[in-house]
């Protein structure tokens, strides 16, 4: 149905922003710059300087508006969960819940985000297994809120 399809391409925006944030520097490495060339003029990045270990910092701050621009794509995700079947719920929860950590620690680390790949344990993934099938089951009654305004909307 289409409001599932809407959450679902929330999801895959949430997704790619969190991706975009973990992976700024790996990317730009190889000539992948997908920061807006806006944002890394206000803070004084070079395209092709956007991989040097001195704007770190600045990258910090990019990393964390991509972060927080996830985050209400994340949550209207979620709404999604009770129109999918039980077990696809239970996948997509947990999905959800991996990445968006991915994203949490990106912003925690700041300026050292881009020392080591930044990834979530065994631990965590089967915190958030666990946690993704409790949501799943509470979604059947959960009461979904209406999509926010303000995120992207897919071509109709």
């Amino acid at each position: 149905a289409e409001p599932t399809l809407d959450r679902a391409c929330d999801l895959g925006l949430a997704f790619q922003l969190t991706n975009i944030a973990r992976d700024i520097v790996e990317d730009a490495q190889i000539g992948r710059v997908y920061l807006p060339a806006e944002w890394l003029a206000e803070v004084g990045i070079p395209e092709d300087e956007v991989a040097l270990p001195e704007h770190r910092a600045a990258l910090a701050t990019l990393a964390a508006r991509l972060v927080d621009l996830a985050e209400p794509y994340y949550q209207s995700a979620s709404q999604g969960l009770r129109d999918l079947p039980l077990r696809s719920a239970w996948s997509i929860a947990t999905a959800h819940g991996v990445y968006r950590q991915i994203g949490v620690e990106v912003k925690a680390r700041g300026a050292a985000a881009w020392d080591a790949r930044v990834s979530t344990s065994k631990a965590q993934k089967l915190q958030f297994l666990l946690g993704g099938g409790v949501l799943a089951l509470a979604s059947r009654r959960m009461q979904v809120r209406p999509r926010p305004d303000g995120l992207w909307r897919r071509p109709r």
